[in-house]
């Protein structure tokens, strides 16, 4: 679906868009009026396949925003 009036950005745009972002509902928003594409992620939590442990201090976690961003990042970075 696209919105009327809505102009669609370059990757520089984007990119820049997605960082700009505060939100998750802003992130979606963004996603959708541009068409972003987002690949699902397997975990090995959600197998068998033993856990590695990270060692002291490797170990620093992202929140759920930072973590969204980086996957439209990629999509974005991988696109045509």
């Amino acid at each position: 679906m696209q919105v009327l009036g809505y102009k669609k950005k370059t990757k520089a745009e984007l990119l820049k868009a997605v960082d700009e972002c505060i939100s998750i509902s802003q992130l979606c928003a963004l996603i959708q009026h541009e068409g972003i594409v987002i690949q699902m992620q397997c975990f090995s939590l959600a197998s068998n396949i033993p856990s590695k442990k990270l060692p002291a201090g490797q170990g620093a976690v992202k929140s759920p925003l930072d973590n969204l961003k980086e996957r439209v990042r990629h999509a974005i970075e991988s696109s045509k």
